[in-house]
Order: C-alpha cells, then structure tokens, then sequence
C-alpha cells in the first residue's frame, strides 16, 4: 500500500545517521586500542584514522538531533516518537523538551554529550589519548546501539526514534493505518506529560546528562592507567573531569529537586524516590573519589580507593541508567521509564564495564596497595575517614533502592520502605552528622602530622560559638529533639570552624572553591534539619463542609468561592479563577487582621492542568519570603457550588536549604576553573 503524505526521507536520514555512528564509534574505538596496544611507529597514521572515523561519529549524531528535531518542530505525527511526546498546540519552550522526554531521545542527548567530550580529549589529553579515547568510544558504540531500532535472531537491538506510527501499531484491527491517506484522520499528537510543561524541565535532563557523561572521563583514565600500568600519572589530568562531573550532576540534581518543589504536591523537594536516589549516588561516590585522589596527590595514600571511586562512580551511573530505563522501578517510583524491550541490551552495557573493572582492577590491585603508615592526627586521615563515611551513606542508599532488582533476580520478597522520607532521613542523619564533625575538625588540621593540642586549642573558639549559636534554636523551640540538638551543634561547629579558617588560615586563596563547597553543604544540612523537623501543614477544614474522613478535614481547607476563612494567623479568600489552554488558575488571597480590618499579604495562583488525554495535574503555588515559604495547592475542585479544596503546608529555611546548595555548587565551579586554569599554566 502507497501511503499518502508520509515524510519519509527523514526516516531514512536519521536512521543511516545512527548507523553511521554506531559504525564509526566501533572502528574508532578498535583503532585508538589498537594504537595503544602498539608500541612501535609509524602509527601515527593509525590514531590519526581512528580520529577520523571518532569525528564522523560526532557529526552523524549532531545529524541525528537536527532530523528528530525536525520532526518533532514541523508535528510529523506519522512517526511515533514525535506522536507520543508533543502535540501542536504544545508552546516552543515545551517542544524542546519533547527531546528528551522519551528513552530514545534521552540516550541520544546522553551520547551527544559524551560524544562532545571525546572532542576536548582528543586536543588535550595527550599521551593519554589512544586508551582514553578507546574507552569512550567503546562507551558510545553501547549509547548508539540503543537506537538501532533492530532485530537479530529475534533480540531486539536498541529503539528507534524514527519508527512510523504505522509499523508500532501494525496489525491492528479497526486501525486508521489500513487507509492510505491515514494522516488525515491524524490531527494532533499526544503531547507532553503535563508535569514536564515547566521551565526547570527544559534544563534539568540536558544538565544531569552532562554529569552523567562526564563521569565518563575520570573512569576511562583509570582504565587507561590500569592498562598503561602508571598508578600516578592519570591523577593530574583526571581531576578537572571529577570536579566538572560533581558540578554537573549536583546542579543537575538541584533543578530537579526545584522543578519537584514547583510541580509535585508533596510540598518538598527531595522525596527518596528511586530515581532521584540513582542520581544521588554516582555524586557522592565521585564526592568520594574527589578527596581520595587529593589524598594520593599529596601524600600517595589511599590510591586504592582513588582508583575504586573512580572507577564506581561510572558503573553506578549504568546501573543508575538500567534502574530508570528497564522498567524494574515502575511499581515504586513515579519517575522511571516503563519497559521498552531494552533490559537485556542495559544489562548488558552494565555487564560489560563491570566485568572490565573487575579483570583491570584485580590484575593491579596489588600494585596500588599502598602500605604507608596512617599518621592518625593528619588532614589526609580525617578526608579518607569521612569519604568512607560518603561512600557508606551511598551503599545504604542503592542498597535499598535496589530492592525490587533483589527481589526479581532472587525470588525474595523483601518490602521496600513505605515511608521513604522517614526511612532515609532516619538513617542519612549520622552519616550527615560524622560528615559534619569531619568537615570542621579537619579545618584545623595540616597534612601530614600535627599535634593534638594545638588542633584542639584551634577547634576551641568555633565549639563555644556552635554552642552559643544552637541556644537560640534551643529556646525558640525550633529543634527539640535530642537528635536534632546534636545534629545541630555539630552542623554549626563545621560552620563557625570553615569561617575561623577563612579568616585565619594564610594558605585561603588556594583553597577558596573547597572552603566555599564546603561552607555550601554545612548551610545546607542546617537548612535541611531545620525544615524538615518544622515544616508543617496550616490548613484544615474549618467550613461546615465535611470531607468524608479525618485527614482530609485535618489537612485540607474547602472554600466556597468569595468565602473568607481562618487557616493558621491567616484569613484566605478564594476569588475567582481564569484558563490560559489547558491550565485553569485559581487566585486564593491570604490575609492578616490589622487595626481591626482585613489587609491581604499576598496572593497565590494554584492550578490544575487537565490533558485530555492524561488526566488532571495539580500544580502548586509557593510564596517564598527570606526564611519561610506558603506552599499551597488545590487538592479538590467543584462546579456547583463553584469550590475548592487547599492544601496548605508552612516551610520554614527552605531558602536556606536552597542557597546552601548553590554555594556548594559555586564552590565546585570554581574549584573546576581554578583547577583549569593552573593545568594550563603548567602546559
């Protein structure tokens, strides 16, 4: 049959580009190997081709994003990508984020990314080229294989984001696709999930991919040493790369905890999901790696765990990979992709670089056992204590997320937590506290040796004002626990011991983006103890409505349309609503009583979207002042009477939260340059 108005030389380039890349990442990677593995000239004619061939790879896979944008920005519906993720009507902001809101646009972002790395490798890493070079083309042959979109003796072999809708839904009885002019009766696509229609999530999925990728590069260097057997020579070049990674995925990890804030309804920004946990762990492996490779620069101890870090960090980001795209996590958390046919292909790809770990790794192991003497009372020491600290606190955290892969690998039936918040909070808070005490006793302290005394006399002034500091916490009753007071006193020590060194320290100007980074997290972990044992919910019903059942009428406001009602030192107010496409915006006031008279703070527009073809989603509305946040969203709407129903929960310190969290980041960017621009002035 002759289908009428397909365009179908899209199909056809963006499919031969992918073939392309996959082709030329295979030969580049044989050919870089190939030059390493030979010791003898004339080769550089041989990494001179594999250059060659990794560059057309580059190209056909920046060909490949500019067909499937084409596709999706011109509405070509016949194909099914474009079909699944947008629709006409979806605004140019959101149309960009179609890219990647499917698995198939996900992978060819991830392998763009690290596709553009091999190009910085290529002009810089020098003699470290050729096995570099020849792991992360090796890396991208799996990244493109994941687009291939075919089947051999029956396997399926990656997914195509250039399948027709026709060859999807073949076979169907009753379907338009038996016509020839088919595309007349296909008037609009099905659009964007409702909850990435937001600015943070046109930002959020590019800027994790690029940690993702550049975790990539610290891993092929310790291959690549593990290969060339030199133990020391791939710290120097890899650091900017750890440094690079961590600022990526932990800027990447914020937005999306911002785009959580601003569009779930749980009134937070971290919930312990599943995938938000595979993101978190590779960052605080690669936190890890950071301090155990300063560690074997500065005194060659801990190079083991330098090089086990390193090595992790990439692996936990293809496990992280296979977590969220095999389907595994779809009963337990809201964010993961469901099964595509691609399980056994992650697998695999997992399968593979932990087997090459495993071989490289034990063949060296007893050549990077360093068996120098701890010198108890070092800098180094106390780095090497809290990275192992880190690196529990990351096994904790993927050991449970890992309990639906237990149970369907071994037949268990363990039950992941029901709580997550609780659960993890419960058990993150003395890994978080030791990591506190660490961060400011080693503030103190110099590498190699010091003396007991003089740390101790140092470390006297920041613990009498942590002390003075917790008390007005301690009688405001903002934190009562016993738990919490301790967790406090020793955030505040870290905090007052990172000023103290600002202050006092002479070697300050070189160590300027850790003492920020670290500054960053003490604020932070105070943020977060202060809002999480705080935030609470301000509204319940106090209608004459009832709701049905106790927690809906303990937590939830009902408004009649021009009703004034109490909720928490505030009278609120619903007022009226307007509709900008398929959004509906409610205008809720919130007043406070003064002389005598009602006088309105503030306005908040919750709103809900209602696709017509993915149900409704309730976005929140959030009134942010210096140390406390409103957060409120409707949970319940009616016509008739014209109502809604709010919830309303009261964040105090979030913002606190938020801006500890961009110094760490600020500290880790310029931790990055500094790191950048002294490897340029030793060139």
């Amino acid at each position: 049959m002759n289908f009428i108005g397909e365009h179908l030389i899209y199909g056809v380039l963006g499919k031969s580009f992918v073939w392309i890349s996959f082709a030329a990442s295979l030969i580049s990677t044989v050919l870089f190997l190939f030059h390493f593995s030979r010791k003898e000239n004339p080769l550089g004619m041989i990494r001179g081709i594999a250059r060659s061939f990794y560059l057309l790879h580059v190209v056909s896979i920046f060909a490949v994003i500019v067909v499937l944008y084409l596709l999706i920005f011109r509405h070509y519906f016949e194909y099914t990508y474009v079909w699944q993720y947008s629709s006409s009507t979806l605004p140019i902001k959101y149309i960009i984020s179609c890219f990647w809101a499917g698995q198939e646009g996900s992978f060819l972002v991830w392998g763009v990314c690290q596709a553009v790395l091999g190009l910085f490798l290529i002009r810089k890493a020098g003699e470290w080229e050729s096995p570099v070079m020849g792991i992360v083309s090796l890396s991208q042959v799996f990244v493109t294989s994941m687009l291939l979109g075919v089947s051999i003796f029956g396997y399926q072999i990656g997914s195509s984001p250039f399948t027709l809708l026709r060859e999807t839904y073949a076979g169907q009885p009753g379907s338009i696709f038996g016509h020839p002019d088919y595309l007349q009766y296909l008037n609009d696509g099905n659009g964007l999930n409702p909850l990435l229609e937001n600015i943070w999530m046109t930002i959020h999925p590019p800027i994790l991919f690029i940690g993702y990728a550049l975790a990539l590069v610290p891993f092929a260097y310790a291959i690549a040493a593990l290969m060339k057997k030199d133990y020391q020579g791939w710290i120097r070049p890899s650091m900017p790369w750890v440094l690079l990674s961590l600022t990526f995925l932990g800027a990447g990890i914020l937005l999306g905890g911002a785009w959580a804030y601003v569009s779930l309804t749980f009134g937070g920004f971290w919930a312990w999901d599943p995938v938000e946990n595979s993101s978190l762990v590779p960052w605080l492996t690669l936190v890890a790696a950071l301090h155990f490779i300063i560690i074997s620069r500065r005194q060659h101890f801990g190079l083991l765990f330098a090089f086990l870090f390193s090595l992790l960090s990439y692996i936990l980001v293809l496990y992280a990979t296979f977590l969220t795209r095999s389907g595994v996590l779809s009963e337990t958390s809201a964010h993961s992709f469901g099964d595509n046919g691609l399980t056994a292909q992650l697998l695999v790809y997992l399968l593979f670089f932990l087997t090459l770990v495993i071989v490289l790794f034990g063949m060296n192991i007893t050549k990077i056992i360093d068996r120098k003497k701890d010198e108890i009372l070092s800098k180094e020491f106390w780095m090497f204590i809290g990275s192992l600290i880190i690196a529990l606190a990351a096994f904790q955290i993927i050991f449970t997320t890992s309990i639906p892969v237990f149970n369907k690998v071994l037949g268990t039936h363990l039950a992941p937590p029901t709580d997550n918040v609780a659960f993890y909070n419960r058990w993150q808070m003395p890994y978080a506290l030791l990591v506190a005490v660490f961060i400011g006793f080693s503030q103190f302290l110099n590498y190699s040796s010091n003396r007991l005394k003089e740390a101790l006399k140092k470390l006297a002034l920041p613990a009498i004002l942590a002390l003075l500091a917790s008390l007005p916490f301690l009688i405001s009753g903002i934190v009562t626990q016993p738990a919490f007071v301790l967790f406090l006193y020793f955030i505040l020590l870290g905090f007052f011991a990172i000023i103290a060194n600002i202050i006092f320290k002479t070697s300050f100007p070189g160590n300027t983006g850790a003492l920020i980074a670290h500054l960053g997290f003490i604020i932070f972990l105070l943020g977060t103890l202060i809002t999480f044992s705080n935030s609470r919910v301000i509204s319940t019903n106090t209608s004459r409505y009832d709701m049905g059942n106790e927690k809906s009428n303990a937590e939830n406001l009902m408004l009649v349309k021009n009703d004034t009602l109490y909720m928490a030192g505030f009278y609120v107010t619903y007022v009226n609503k307007s509709r900008s496409g398929n959004t509906t915006f409610y205008r809720v006031d919130f007043l406070r009583m003064k002389e005598g008279k009602l006088k309105q703070q503030f306005s908040l527009y919750p709103s809900v979207n209602v696709h017509p073809r993915m149900g409704a989603v309730y976005n929140p509305a959030t009134r942010h002042y210096p140390l406390i946040d409103y957060y409120t969203y409707i949970a319940q709407v009616g016509e008739g009477p014209d109502y809604i129903v709010i919830k309303a929960i009261m964040n105090p310190f979030i913002n606190v939260l938020w801006a500890g969290a961009l110094l760490l980041v600020f500290g880790l960017t310029y931790s990055t340059l500094r790191r950048l621009r002294l490897r340029r002035a030793s060139v």
